[in-house]
């Protein structure tokens, strides 16, 4: 029984070059042509065959590749992409892809080096924003991942015995301003929290959490029987980039005895901004953090840290 390595590597490796090749000559001219394009209908056609009885060789896929695929990407990697908050990636983020993809390391277990790399990632991102460098720390698919992990977290170490007993009647509650990311809502419902459990609060005349608002609806809440767990700041809403009043949130947390977690998906890279970091007083205290790579700091694909 023959493996899955071809007999001969000389034609894949010239295959290879030649795909290395293509890619840098797209980077390189990526400001040429059109942002994005719609597909047409033939090249839509090509996806919705019949499933083959026989495999095809590399290079004939590479050429499907290149009719089919490449011309109808998304274009975030353009200059002229003005759309969504994605990052473009960049040459080196290809070549660092290149090699990860080369070694297959799977990082949930086990004693490689590629486990070292990610708690050295997740100490720097921790550290970047001034969390303790002992923080710890996962990487995931995507910051609407890693708010779902936040609030989880929250729940369990608010309410432990939830992992044997679920909520049994249990009517926690958490904050976010009203123009948090929708991925918040929704983790609320996957936690089996019920979305209606995440209170939404006004914002201000600069888009920020009303922090008195937050105060007052904590205080309704408990009179009301309810079981305030999870406050949620977001530092650099989708919309317009608001932050909201961390410090402020870190204040009302600690006092009401609230995990304190902070979206900065967008905006936490501002902390590496001489400029801009004090706009983010108070991420430092945050008890988790969710943190794209992808956004400023332009990783290709989809990295996020919890």
């Amino acid at each position: 029984m023959s493996g899955l390595d071809p007999e001969d590597f000389a034609p894949l490796r010239a295959l290879a070059h030649r795909m290395l090749d293509d890619v840098f000559d797209r980077a390189e001219q990526m400001g040429d042509g059109p942002v994005w394009q719609p597909m047409p209908q033939q090249a839509r056609d090509a996806f919705n065959l019949d499933l083959p009885e026989k495999g095809q060789d590399a290079e004939a896929l590479y050429g499907q590749f290149l009719d089919q695929i490449r011309p109808y990407s998304n274009g975030n990697p353009h200059p002229g992409f003005m759309g969504w908050v994605q990052g473009a990636g960049t040459p080196i983020g290809i070549l660092a892809e290149l090699l990860s993809a080369s070694l297959n390391d799977n990082c949930g277990g086990r004693d490689h080096a590629a486990i070292e790399v990610e708690r050295q990632v997740i100490r720097w991102a921790a550290e970047m924003v001034g969390m303790p460098k002992e923080a710890s720390g996962c990487l995931v698919t995507g910051s609407s991942l890693a708010n779902f992990i936040g609030v989880i977290t929250a729940s369990r170490v608010v309410s432990p015995e939830l992992r044997r007993e679920g909520l049994s009647g249990r009517k926690l509650v958490g904050y976010a301003a009203e123009t948090a990311h929708g991925c918040v809502s929704r983790a609320f419902d996957l936690a089996g929290l019920g979305s209606d459990a995440l209170r939404l609060i006004p914002v201000d005349e600069l888009h920020r959490m009303d922090d008195l608002a937050l105060a007052q609806r904590i205080r309704e809440d408990r009179e009301a029987g309810y079981h305030p767990f999870i406050i949620i700041g977001t530092a650099g809403s989708v919309d317009c980039g608001a932050v909201d009043p961390l410090e402020a949130l870190a204040d009302i947390a600690q006092a009401e005895k609230c995990w304190f977690h902070v979206d900065g998906a967008f905006g936490a890279f501002a902390r590496l901004s001489p400029e801009h970091a004090i706009m983010l007083d108070g991420i430092e205290r945050a008890d988790s953090l969710a943190l794209d790579f992808h956004k400023w700091g332009q990783v290709p694909t989809t990295r996020a840290v919890c």
